[in-house]
């Protein structure tokens, strides 16, 4: 792993399975995301320790990263060669660490599976597909992903163990307690978080968003923790916020953060779950989200990175009929599930 929402996923598992003696776990870090807050506070956090290996790789250039990772991952699992390889979600380091294992021909093992936003020009989208196509398990979170996945062949033509297991972010949502500190003063705020490359990487999509989120501010105070890369592209672009910004949060104060707000604005997958754990409306700012499972049920809107269309998406929230009743997710035994499907085939994979 190597990105914090693959932390948060990876420390529900490991504790899981810490206790059944039968498995021996590494925890392997590409360095993909390095600052405190965004790794190293996620171990001090979420009772994990600290990762085996940490191959420290900052890239800045996508394709140097994942090359770089595959190479480096590869030796290493060289060196551990009797072992299956876990990996979580959509991110360079899940793909990097996919070609690794298939090249030295371990069973891959991939949590996540079935994403789609029928969107190939998506990095996320890309990383996904070669994943769930060279794993040899695919667990997916929700009854859309494993359908998705069979209709695509697989179970049948291809040759890949398919099991619905529900999300380890409900899990993470059930297990991890919230912090006992308020971590802002406003009574009423919309909590927000933009890092997504697509939007961050268009300065024309970026400043749009600033300024929908400015002018939203006047009527509801907004308040974003800032991911490290989403402050360079501001002053980058010389853009000015007037909301308010935090620094990157750790798992227990964005539960906090997140269960106090009225409203979310995300372009995060994790944040949309989240919110939707917590019968938060949202609104999600790209053009297919990830889990359209939230917008079918109301419970979320769903905008390009547009000024008019975000600023006309929040005012329509409100009078959205949401049903949190469906239980789209799971119901927070995503750890026990993978965990006895091991037990009973890791000597098949």
């Amino acid at each position: 792993m190597g990105s914090r929402p693959q932390f948060i996923k990876l420390a529900v598992l490991y504790n899981e399975l810490a206790g059944d003696k039968s498995f021996s776990q590494k925890i392997v870090h590409t360095g993909q995301h390095f600052s405190y807050n965004m790794s190293e506070i996620f171990f001090d956090q979420l009772n994990i320790p600290k990762p085996d290996i940490n191959f420290n790789l900052h890239q800045s250039s996508p394709n140097l990263f994942i090359g770089e990772a595959t190479d480096a991952l590869q030796n290493y699992f060289l060196k551990n060669i009797n072992s299956e390889v876990f990996l979580y979600g959509d991110t360079n380091t899940t793909v990097a660490g996919a070609i690794a294992a298939r090249r030295c021909k371990l069973p891959l093992i991939h949590f996540e599976a079935g994403v789609r936003t029928a969107d190939s020009s998506m990095p996320e989208e890309i990383n996904r597909l070669i994943t769930d196509r060279l794993a040899t398990v695919n667990y997916c979170c929700t009854m859309k992903n494993f359908e998705t996945m069979k209709a695509e062949g697989y179970e049948g033509i291809i040759s890949s163990q398919l099991i619905l297991t529900g999300d380890l972010m409900l899990d993470a949502f059930l297990k991890i307690k919230g912090s006992e500190k308020n971590i802002i003063e406003e009574k009423e705020y919309i909590a927000c978080t933009i890092h997504r490359e697509a939007n961050l990487s268009n300065k024309n999509k970026f400043t749009a968003i600033v300024n929908a989120l400015n002018k939203i501010n006047n009527y509801l105070r907004v308040v974003m923790p800032v991911h490290p890369h989403t402050k360079k592209k501001m002053q980058e672009y010389n853009i000015e916020p007037s909301f308010k910004m935090l620094d990157p949060l750790g798992y227990p104060e964005m539960k906090t953060f997140l269960t106090n707000s009225s409203f979310v604005i995300t372009d995060s997958g994790g944040s949309s779950r989240e919110a939707y754990f917590l019968q938060k409306k949202s609104l999600i700012i790209m053009d297919k989200p990830f889990w359209p499972e939230i917008i079918e049920t109301n419970c979320a809107m769903n905008t390009a990175a547009n000024e008019e269309l975000i600023i006309e998406g929040f005012q329509q929230l409100p009078s959205l009929k949401a049903d949190f009743t469906t239980q789209i997710f799971g119901n927070g035994n995503a750890a026990k599930n993978i965990h006895q499907h091991l037990s009973a085939n890791i000597d098949n994979l």
